[in-house]
């Protein structure tokens, strides 16, 4: 077995392999067979995309180590409708005619020549279609899984499982920017990103004013304090492979399956961010999952004016507060014993928040409980059960019940400016949204590369 850049021998990836990957790894023989070994791989989720899948395919630069494998997973669920039955059949006879005459691996899968190495295209449409209710989730999970398994097996030398949309076009120094990062405690790399105008003013208005509430609940998140500070974009995500093998794998799920990875990644190790170009995002609106950038455009359009509305800044406020709480737990033993007059205590200094508030959304999502049990454990254990207890889904969960119990979501301008984190901002608050989200883009990188 070659060096793999992953620990070869590493238990997490063969106990993943051999009971919980998908069928497509034992695709691994048939490639090794038919192709040379290559030095980084991209898998990529394709559900009736049109001609999306055409320019992101194209955008796939050479790899910076040699031969990229972009596997590209076409799919629909059982019994979806003709129109994505159709849209699906035409993106497949678009790639044989952009590529030409592929290797057959198998009834469903199909090896294609590509500029930056090779292109493995696997039909979960036509073809064994997927489960219902698995949707991105299982799509991204069979091409992560194929990508892990070559790895494993030497054909692959980076230990980073490259994912993106097809939506998405990847900048020319994609593979590149992961050319210096340590492999040492990271688990997972986010690549920047824009939404870009498609020539709609109406969709590209609402595309950028979801991308500034995006970039403001992360800000929010680090202004907190919270571990759990990074942006959830199926589209910018490079895993390590060891980490992804101790986490399972992607949920299979039909929306939010980044969300709960990168959930799941920031227990095992790191999630950092990387400064090269962006990836450029679609505008496009779309209901075919009820989460993420397509969804959000798609409800913003059905207005007249589109105006987004967000959380009211206090949320993280109280967040903060119970963070700092968390955070003093941890070496004093009367906060333990108290954290419910300790939520009060902070909550009066910081006069941000009523604490009879946070207290009661604190009790309501449980967050007190799963606290009080995780500090009950030994010392050297607490603050992995306090990680673990308070996550990034427990996190908005006590936003969201913050937002509910009180704390409306407020006009996205008004929150920013109100929200004590963001400043300097004023300049581009009257300016348009371009020039706004420019603004909070700055704001977010700025933060994000200051590790805070």
């Amino acid at each position: 077995m070659g060096k793999t850049g992953l620990e070869a021998h590493d238990k997490a990836v063969r106990k993943y392999l051999a009971g919980y990957a998908e069928e497509e790894i034992n695709l691994v023989g048939e490639i090794r067979a038919q192709a040379p070994r290559f030095a980084h791989g991209l898998a990529i989720p394709c559900h009736a995309e049109g001609k999306n899948v055409e320019a992101c395919l194209a955008s796939v630069p050479k790899g910076e180590r040699g031969r990229v494998l972009t596997v590209l997973v076409v799919n629909a669920p059982a019994g979806a409708s003709e129109t994505i039955r159709d849209s699906n059949a035409l993106t497949l006879e678009r790639i044989r005619l952009t590529h030409g005459n592929p290797r057959s691996l198998s009834a469903s899968t199909l090896l294609y020549p590509h500029p930056a190495g090779a292109l493995l295209v696997i039909d979960r449409s036509t073809r064994s279609p997927l489960p219902p209710r698995q949707g991105v989730g299982l799509a991204r999970k069979i091409g992560a899984d194929l990508l892990l398994a070559l790895a494993e097996d030497g054909q692959l030398e980076s230990p980073w499982i490259h994912c993106s949309d097809a939506d998405a076009t990847l900048p020319p120094d994609y593979f590149q920017q992961i050319g210096g990062v340590s492999t040492r405690g990271t688990a997972a790399l986010l690549y920047r990103f824009r939404h870009v105008d498609a020539g709609d003013a109406r969709q590209y208005e609402a595309a950028l004013q979801y991308e500034i509430s995006l970039r403001y609940y992360v800000l929010g998140l680090r202004f907190a304090g919270s571990p759990y500070a990074f942006h959830s974009i199926g589209s910018t995500l490079a895993i390590h492979a060891g980490a992804y093998a101790r986490v399972r794998g992607f949920p299979r799920r039909e929306a939010a399956e980044d969300f709960y990875l990168l959930n799941k990644l920031a227990k095992v190790g790191k999630i950092r961010n990387l400064s090269g170009d962006p990836l450029r995002l679609s505008s496009r609106s779309s209901f075919r999952v009820p989460f993420g950038t397509g969804a959000a455009v798609g409800r913003l359009l059905e207005a007249p004016e589109p105006t987004l509305e967000t959380y009211d800044s206090r949320v993280f406020c109280g967040l903060r507060c119970w963070l700092r709480v968390l955070e003093g737990a941890l070496e004093d033993s009367e906060t333990r014993r108290d954290l419910r007059g300790r939520v009060i205590d902070n909550a009066r200094r910081d006069g941000s928040i009523q604490g009879e508030v946070l207290l009661r959304a604190l009790e309501e999502t449980g967050a007190l409980e799963r606290a009080e049990a995780a500090l009950a454990e030994p010392s050297a254990n607490r603050g992995k059960r306090l990680l673990d207890a308070f996550d990034g889904f427990r996190t908005l969960k006590l936003i969201h019940c913050l937002r509910d119990i009180g704390l409306e979501n407020l006009p996205l301008r008004e929150a920013l400016q109100q929200a004590s984190f963001i400043p300097s901002i004023d300049n581009v608050l009257a300016a348009g949204t371009r020039e706004l989200a420019r603004g909070v883009e700055a704001l977010d990188e700025a933060a994000g590369d200051s590790g805070a």
